[in-house]
């Protein structure tokens, strides 16, 4: 018997005997380039073809190399884009994998900034939250519920707002991912509700990867400082275990103009852009079982002072404007592969948020002119899935599953605390039942039809099904080409649907955002050290959820409203060499039609570009890495509009200079560039300005 997890199974390494084996060693390294490039039925012929083949020629171009380059061979794998793992040649996505090596050597602090190197990818800080967008959808005031954000395939977007949580409320310290796997296009047909643009995989690392103690700080600007301590193991019983906390702290920025409040402190927030946050994770397995879970807390002064309104006004440069957000989760799992070659997988799970923020108002009475406004809200979910896989007749790979949730509550509340005047009140609850079927079948030795449809019961608004289908086809052993067709959805979370209409009916009416999405992958090889990437993409995007505003009551609720399409290309080149030397760089043009407003959609840059670089300096210990990042123009909610800029981002790393020692130091936005972000329409504000030069320095110690 075998057993598999969501994880791939790694073994420690055992020395090479070069000279006996040096023959076996090159027939399976290229055995395993050929298998990068081509179905495994390619692969099987390979064993058996004759001299002069292909095969025997890339066998024979391998024999020339050193073994230090037969080594980078490898076969380059996904999990996220099947459930299952799979050869990214194969996958019936564009997919992008960020390692743990890059996002070391960039100097990443966040999963926002690990996002932001992505081809296609862009992230805003509206001085609360960070929310992330691609191919230049980004709608101010929504944090990322359009892309489906897991951790070893759980589910972390929460129920009430959606949110995507990508800064210091993400769920994960960085230092504990093993790689991020970014799968774009529609991804309902396998998972469901918010996986609409793509979904973001995050792979944790096991306690083999740590194999003992871990302790890491940081300082940098704005009295930044972060703390972590981690255990790791994988004991001679067969058990792994892994244990991490980690502490964070920052005084923020202490002084932030905003031209808009000028009336109040000549518009200076002071020492308002402070945040805290605290995190736990676990994870233990043990033959097929693995349980895991983690938690965050995380709080939040805001400087911006936003959502006024007609007769309240948010006081600027107050110190009670802050959030708090807690978030926890537990997933446990059973995963075994049988003799019968059925892959088994069961698994149970329970979710937890909650959002506490108080807000100062003026409601314009000169008799008390400052209210202290608190909002609550609340979930908590369990749920379960049921899948199962299995090879048949050697040309097909059936995967099917179902998955239930319920989500038994949904509480928000919004009162004023003294005279106590309530707002809304709502307690609500919401469940949804699915089944799932994917068929990855071999027409060809080169072509592959990748084919699944997902059914979902939403008790809220009823069905929706959600088909995808790809074509994989490699005329050439290094070149795939990849037509991808998907449909997906967002379902409205809890917000948009009781969002001052706790009396209204429009909320009843409310029903999912749709997409079709059309894309021509081609993914090219350029022998051991290069790659390219290109596609042409189209979205089609129907009954786009809108803050709407109702002139009868006063009132406003979220409405299915505008149309959206947008299309463009992606390019990338990549290369990597095993001395360390790697680098990438892309281009993504996105155009973007909003039909309700009549132009381009907000927040939509039309180019994003993208180069980063990494060189080793000194005997593969010292790297040196350069990270630019520039955006064109952006159209703001009310109809003006930011600059385009180009920031530059460096880093020194080193590891091993002494023995369990990586120390690190990273200058951020390197040239000062001003440059703001598009806000919402609850901001006074058209922009928020973001930070500008800041520094990092950080060490991490391994015993």
């Amino acid at each position: 018997m075998k057993t598999d997890s969501t994880r791939p199974q790694r073994r420690s390494p055992k020395p090479v005997r070069v000279r006996g084996y040096e023959h076996a060693l090159t027939t399976a390294l290229a055995v395993a380039w050929f298998g990068l490039h081509a179905p495994a039925a390619r692969a099987s012929e390979a064993a058996s073809a004759p001299a002069g083949s292909s095969t025997n020629a890339v066998v024979r171009s391998l024999k020339k190399l050193s073994l230090e380059e037969l080594m980078e061979v490898k076969v380059e794998k996904v999990f996220g884009a099947s459930k299952h793992e799979q050869k990214l040649t194969e996958a019936p996505s564009a997919v992008t994998i960020i390692s743990a090596d890059e996002i070391k050597k960039q100097g990443h602090r966040t999963l926002a900034e690990i996002l932001r190197s992505v081809p296609g990818f862009y992230a805003t800080y509206d001085r609360g939250y960070n929310a992330i967008g691609m191919r230049g959808i980004n709608i101010p005031g929504d944090y990322g519920g359009r892309l489906l954000l897991t951790v070893d395939g759980h589910r972390l977007n929460d129920p009430i707002f959606d949110t995507a949580a990508s800064g210091t409320d993400f769920i994960l310290d960085v230092d504990l991912i093993e790689r991020v796997e970014v799968i774009r296009g529609p991804g309902s047909s396998l998972y469901g509700n918010n996986a609409f643009f793509g979904v973001i995989n995050v792979i944790t690392r096991q306690g083999r990867d740590v194999q003992g103690a871990e302790v890491a700080g940081s300082v940098g600007s704005f009295d930044t400082y972060t703390g972590r301590v981690s255990y790791g193991n994988q004991f001679t019983n067969g058990v792994e275990l892994l244990l991490s906390g980690m502490l964070y702290d920052s005084a923020g920025a202490p002084r932030l103009y905003y031209p808009e409040f000028a009336a109040i402190n000549h518009g200076v927030a002071e020492n308002l852009d402070g945040g805290s946050a605290r995190n736990a994770f676990a994870s233990i397995s043990w033959r097929g079982f693995s349980l895991e879970g983690g938690w965050v807390e995380r709080q939040k002064t805001w400087p911006t002072a936003p959502f006024s309104s007609a007769d309240a006004i948010t006081i600027f440069n107050d110190p009670h404007f802050a959030t708090t957000d807690t978030r926890a989760f537990a997933d446990l799992k059973f995963q075994h592969t049988f003799e019968s070659d059925w892959e088994v997988m069961a698994r149970a799970y329970y979710d937890y948020y909650q959002l506490q923020s108080q807000v100062p108002y003026d409601y314009l009475d000169p008799f008390q002119p400052v209210y202290l406004n608190e909002q609550l809200a609340q979930s908590g979910s369990v749920g379960g899935e049921v899948q199962v896989s299995k090879s048949w007749l050697e040309q097909h790979r059936v995967t099917a599953g179902a998955e239930v949730r319920a989500d038994f509550q949904l509480d928000q509340k919004d009162y004023d605390l003294s005279p106590h005047t309530t707002y809304l009140d709502s307690a609500e609850s919401a469940s949804y039942f699915s089944l799932y079927a994917q068929d990855e079948y071999q027409v060809l030795p080169d072509l592959i039809l990748n084919a699944g449809v997902r059914y979902d019961h939403f008790n809220t608004f009823g069905d929706t099904v959600n088909p995808r289908a790809a074509l994989i086809y490699q005329p050439w052993t290094p070149t795939t080409f990849k037509l991808l067709y998907g449909q997906a959805f967002r379902a409205p979370d809890a917000y948009e649907r009781y969002y001052e209409a706790g009396n209204k009916d429009e909320h009843a009416n409310l029903g999912p955002e749709t997409i079709r999405s059309y894309e021509l992958v081609c993914e090219q090889k350029l022998g051991l050290h290069w790659s390219a990437s290109g596609s042409l993409f189209y979205n089609d995007i129907k009954d786009l959820i809108v803050y709407q505003y109702d002139e009868e009551d006063g009132l406003h609720f979220y409405g299915n409203l505008d149309s959206v399409q947008t299309a463009g290309a992606e390019v990338e080149v990549a290369a990597h060499w095993a001395s360390g030397l790697c680098g990438r760089a892309s281009y993504t043009l996105a155009h973007t039609d909003d039909h309700q407003m009549g132009r381009r959609l907000s927040n939509s840059p039309e180019h994003l570009g993208k180069v980063s670089l990494s060189v080793p300096v000194w005997q593969e210990k010292v790297f040196a890495s350069l990270e630019l990042q520039g955006m064109s123009n952006r159209d703001t909610v009310r109809g003006g509009g930011v600059d385009g800029f180009l920031v530059a981002n460096v880093t020194l790393f080193s590891r091993e200079l002494v023995k369990g020692l990586e120390v690190s130091a990273s200058i951020y936005n390197l040239f000062d560039q001003h440059y703001s972000d598009p806000a919402s329409g609850d901001f006074t504000q058209n922009a928020i300005p973001q930070d500008g030069r800041q520094f990092r320095l950080k060490a991490t110690w391994k015993f």
